[in-house]
């Protein structure tokens, strides 16, 4: 999480919903995989299973088996997302565990066209791929693809292709309109806006869809469907910076440099490290032989760059500091990754070093990908066993498991006397213990540096591959997932 005195309470964390309207096309794409909070849905008509498309029963006759009429019809039909959030439910009840979400412009397929009585103020229920229940009101969601809402929400789909699914950028201070003069906005559902947070404090963040022309103005589209001032925002720039995949070609032990550009060593005639022109720029990366020198109190380490040699107080060493797995099981280098089990679980697993800022990802007994993550800036200490847990902007030692998961989530810190600091959707959000999370961080490029209220901040590539990578894994076109009992969920161990 971002560099400040974080208090996240998970319940009052948010979704939302970027590029312009000439990405319309690819938001259109994007936008079976989108959501955010809203209250629970009012009573509705009851509606009708949806009528198939006239292509998926071309080929029947008035003889086809009733069977084959009614795949067609489960293959064509969805239910659409009306609004922020629409809820997964574990069971065609109301207050059911939610195990999935919908977001903005998204929509699922139906496993089933036939409608299960709703209770609670829900009118029906259907169920979804590849599991759980929608409950289908009319006013959230929708059976109807043509439903006018639904078909102006596209355009502000997130765009879960991307390691960015918004644009994103820095309030200087502003506040959120729900509509602005000589703009024809939709007149868009109850609870779609964000109503708790219209004033955006100075270095909150906040994310956008499009820009629109109103009044001799340019105005943002937010994702929760405000506007907000242009003027008022100063975009991020994107980080380019990524992590390695671990093979043949690449392996540990490895080097990051961190902070700065750090000197190139060679070997004189003597046997002494020299210090040379060339350097390896900041964020850059270079395997390691295994092999060190001493000399006086200074530690050199051969690289496999050319003979080069770093000074170890220069590098930041990224070798796994366990000999063995969370199961018990040697840990194994070099070679090629192991291959995806026939049946069985994956055992995966993220070794994390606060301090030293960086991240392993394992299949079992195997290290798959290295990179640079950014945790707490003032350091990492055990859970108390009681709240705070742990001191501010400090992340938490231990061995923990992934539990949930969204493609972004609006991560709030509430103040009593002033206006909430809020850090607008943040992509590849992964929750694994308290208020602390695996996420993308857009507003810095400080990697393996402390730079967080205490979660664990990647670079959005590296976000994007880890949240596709670790389990419960989310399933097509959902937007976010909760595990039940029996997922396998990716344990997270963090160390010092």
């Amino acid at each position: 999480m971002p560099g400040r005195s974080w208090f996240v309470a998970l319940g009052a964390l948010w979704l939302g919903c970027t590029p312009s309207r000439q990405d319309a096309g690819s938001r259109a794409d994007a936008a079976s995989s989108a959501g955010v909070a809203v209250a629970e849905p009012s009573p509705a008509p009851r509606p009708a299973a949806p009528e198939p498309p006239p292509e998926a029963l071309a080929a029947s006759t008035s003889s086809a088996p009733v069977l084959e009429v009614e795949a067609a019809r489960a293959r064509s039909a969805r239910v659409y997302s009306r609004g922020r959030e629409v809820w997964i439910r574990s069971a065609p009840r109301p207050k059911a565990q939610w195990i999935g979400m919908l977001a903005i412009g998204g929509s699922v397929r139906l496993k089933s066209v036939e409608p299960i009585r709703g209770a609670g103020g829900c009118p029906a229920f259907y169920a979804v791929e590849p599991r759980g229940y929608v409950c289908v009101d009319g006013e959230r969601a929708t059976l109807d693809t043509a439903d006018p809402v639904r078909q102006a929400l596209i355009p502000h789909a997130p765009l879960a292709d991307r390691p960015l699914p918004y644009r994103y950028g820095e309030s200087l201070g502003l506040k959120r309109l729900l509509r602005v003069d000589g703009f024809d906005a939709p007149a868009w559902p109850e609870g779609i806006h964000d109503l708790r947070h219209m004033q955006v404090r100075p270095r909150s963040s906040v994310a956008w869809t499009e820009e629109v022309e109103a009044g001799g103005t340019t105005w943002l589209w937010a994702s929760d469907l405000t506007f907000i001032p242009k003027d008022k925002v100063k975009p991020y720039e994107p980080t380019t910076f990524e992590g390695v995949y671990l093979g043949a070609e690449a392996r540990l032990p490895m080097a990051f440099f961190r902070r700065k550009a750090r000197p190139k060593h060679r070997l004189t005639e003597g046997g002494r490290p020299a210090k040379t022109d060339a350097v390896w720029d900041r964020l850059a990366r270079v395997g390691l032989t295994g092999r060190s020198k001493r000399v006086g109190e200074l530690t050199y380490l051969e690289t496999r760059d050319d003979g080069h040699w770093v000074l170890e107080r220069d590098a930041v060493v990224v070798q796994p500091r366990r000999a063995r797995n969370p199961w018990g099981r040697p840990i194994q280098l070099g070679g090629e990754p192991p291959s995806a089990p026939a049946d069985g679980p994956r055992n995966t697993w993220v070794e994390i070093a606060a301090l030293d800022g960086w991240l392993i990802a394992y299949e079992d007994d195997r290290p798959v990908f290295a990179t640079l993550i950014s945790a707490g800036r003032n350091g990492a200490e055990e859970p108390e066993k009681v709240e705070p847990f742990v001191p501010p902007s400090t992340t938490p030692l231990g061995q923990y498991s992934i539990g949930r998961k969204w493609v972004t989530k609006t991560l709030i810190t509430p103040h009593v006397d002033a206006d909430d600091w809020i850090e607008a959707e943040v992509p590849w959000s992964q929750h694994f213990f308290s208020k602390y999370l695996l996420h993308a961080a857009y507003w810095h490029d400080r990697w393996g540096e402390g730079q967080s209220g205490g979660c664990v901040n990647l670079s959005p590539v590296d976000a994007k591959w880890l949240f596709h990578w670790t389990e419960p894994s989310v399933p097509d076109e959902w937007y976010a997932v909760q595990a039940t009992r029996d997922d396998p969920s990716t344990r997270v161990v963090i160390h010092r």
